[in-house]
């Protein structure tokens, strides 16, 4: 999401300078070789010294982590936001982070992205057209927001404000749920014997599961920081599938078919209504 994020600024005419960081010397190397970034550092205190606005674009616990080491490089008056999935939880442990200093951090989450991951998943298109939500604190100042807020709108996206807690809330719903729909599904169906079963999977297996391909550290943390509304969110889906049990032992064929009618519906209707996956 890195890589996308500076070659959409670049495809756009950012004209600053891009600096990263990258544990890998090969991952450095390639960085510079394609072109996503002006300068690349080993060390992350050594890419952020001169920046106005640091993004972050690891997992979550990581950003935390990351957070602390380059805390102290950091300039007065630098932003620093995220890609991260969840927010309170990141939240409360930066918050004792960035008190003390002249910088600020303000999270953000752009709604985009694949399961594929690393430097050559690279999109310079990948946020346009997009919605990002930014998410300020009650403490966070109106320029550092608004600093956060162009960046994204410098790569293509829509921004959208909401407060930590409404995120979490919404994306359990819209985007956690689901992960771990396709998940358990591609466990269901490869229980037993996969080898037998592989040749007689279709689109609708492929299709269904592949946000389930993601990275496993990447999901972990997203879990682990939003459990309560991701719990509420699986109830709501087991009272669901309870209901499909019931419909399913009825015997009941008008039945079925008014639950299929409805689902199709429903989903026809989200899609309608939403202005974000029309490519």
């Amino acid at each position: 999401m890195g890589a996308s994020l500076a070659l959409g600024l670049k495809k756009r005419g950012f004209s600053g300078e891009i600096s990263g960081y990258a544990r890998r010397e090969e991952t450095r190397f390639q960085a510079l070789e394609n072109g996503v970034v002006d300068a690349v550092f080993s060390d992350p205190k050594d890419a952020v010294r001169e920046a106005h606005i640091v993004v972050i674009c690891v997992p979550i616990w990581s950003i935390a982590k990351l957070a602390g080491e380059i805390a102290g490089a950091l300039k007065s008056g630098a932003v620093v936001t995220d890609v991260g999935s969840t927010k309170s939880e990141l939240l409360k442990t930066l918050q004792t982070i960035f008190q003390p200093l002249e910088a600020y951090f303000v999270g953000s989450h752009p709604i985009a992205g694949s399961e594929k991951t690393g430097l050559h998943a690279g999109d310079p298109d990948l946020y346009e057209g997009r919605l990002t939500v930014v998410c300020p604190s009650c403490d966070t100042p109106a320029a550092a927001e608004l600093a956060v807020s162009r960046l994204w709108a410098s790569a293509g996206s829509e921004v959208v404000e909401m407060s930590p807690e409404q995120h979490d809330a919404m994306l359990a719903s819209t985007s956690h749920l689901p992960h771990m729909i396709a998940a358990a599904l591609a466990r269901s169906v490869a229980d037993g014997n996969p080898g037998e079963k592989a040749d007689f999977c279709g689109t609708g297996f492929k299709d269904t599961t592949r946000v389930a391909s993601g990275s496993a550290d990447m999901w972990v943390d997203i879990i682990d920081t939003n459990r309560a509304a991701l719990e509420t969110e699986l109830d709501r889906f087991h009272t669901e599938l309870q209901g499909l049990i019931k419909i399913l032992r009825s015997g009941n064929g008008d039945d079925i078919r008014k639950w299929l009618e409805d689902a199709r519906d429903d989903r026809d209707e989200i899609l309608k209504l939403n202005k974000f996956l029309k490519r």
